[in-house]
């Protein structure tokens, strides 16, 4: 009994000893990365002072380079717009963006100026164009793999539309299209120039005009349903006052012919119903939702590019950056120097 318990205190203690080793370690390590920060903080500085002829005069050139790169380069401005269609997808918008920018990268602005159908000076003040889905196509695909897993869970459809109507995106079909240009004063000609631009895609045109001669027959037939509904409903009432007079008393069954008995009160709720159903042909038509123009450009007075000052003082750091790089190339080439001397003499 005794031995089992002495070998258990032995257990105890060597546990103890492998801690106090572990803690050990750890405040080494500790301790010998602060030495390493502390040496590198020293070595940084003297460099820094070893080198520091060399460091401003690379600050120098750089503040110079970032003056003459204002100067050189012209001023360019930002702006966006919001267009949305449901015969939009991120495949189009990126094709007709790319066009574009395949046509600013050429020398003569007479290809943009054609296919914009601008002139070839508002052209030449184009520097490039951008787009951004209002929704990212992360969010689609989300939204796509959960109705496939709630499928796959056999659970009914229509609970999983009441899920995907609440996750659903509004706005799926809406792309952020961004122009630069040099000059601000084009940017008002320059929007119904971008818009007309995606606005007549032959994809996009042909399936606009479409809906549109759909929503024509759509609209002349709905108004012909109301139109014979209005005749029926003067009817019923020809009918309720008959059989009122005959009888001294209404009824709300109205016997026409051999159709049996309706009521009336559904004859007027579906023609509520057309009516309705007209209204937001009408308006969908009037407002034409199958593409709008959300949000136009807005011009700008302060451009996007770089100032003078922050010019300099962003190429002044690059340069700085490379002043470091530089020391530090110098630094390892002395040192193979020395063991190469070592080594070899």
């Amino acid at each position: 009994m005794s031995e089992q318990m002495s070998g258990t205190n032995n257990n105890f203690r060597d546990d103890e000893i492998d801690l106090r080793k572990l803690f050990q370690s750890i405040g080494k390590g500790f301790s010998n990365l602060g030495k390493w920060l502390v040496t590198l903080v020293v070595r940084f500085r003297r460099s820094t002072l070893k080198y520091k002829f060399l460091l401003i005069t690379m600050v120098v050139i750089g503040a110079i380079a970032g003056f003459v790169f204002t100067e050189v380069t012209k001023p360019y401005y930002k702006t966006s717009m919001l267009i949305s269609s449901e015969y939009f997808n991120s495949r189009l918008i990126e094709n007709s963006i790319d066009k574009l920018n395949s046509l600013c990268a050429e020398e003569s602005r007479n290809g943009l100026a054609s296919v914009l159908h601008i002139k070839e000076n508002v052209a030449g003040n184009i520097r490039a164009f951008d787009y951004e889905p209002l929704i990212s196509e992360q969010d689609l695909v989300d939204v796509e793999v959960l109705k496939q897993k709630l499928s796959e869970l056999k659970v009914k459809d229509t609970d999983i539309q009441k899920i995907i109507n609440q996750i659903d995106f509004e706005n799926k079909n809406t792309f952020t299209i961004t122009v630069e240009v040099f000059d601000n004063k084009i940017i008002d000609r320059l929007e119904e120039a971008v818009v007309s631009y995606f606005r007549d895609n032959p994809y996009v045109k042909n399936r606009i005009r479409i809906n549109k001669e759909n929503q024509i027959k759509l609209i002349e037939k709905l108004q012909a349903d109301i139109s014979q509904l209005d005749s029926l409903k003067h009817a019923f009432n020809l009918n309720l006052k008959a059989n009122a007079s005959r009888k001294g008393e209404t009824s709300s069954n109205v016997y026409v012919g051999e159709s049996g008995a309706m009521n009336p009160t559904e004859v007027y709720s579906e023609g509520v119903s057309l009516y309705r159903q007209l209204l937001n042909v009408r308006e969908e038509m009037e407002l034409g939702s199958d593409f709008e123009l959300i949000d136009g450009f807005t011009s700008f007075s302060k451009p996007e590019s770089p100032g003078l000052l922050k010019a300099s003082v962003m190429t002044a750091l690059i340069f700085l950056g490379l002043g470091y790089l530089l020391i530090i190339l110098i630094e390892i080439n002395r040192y193979l120097d020395k063991v190469e001397k070592e080594e070899f003499n």
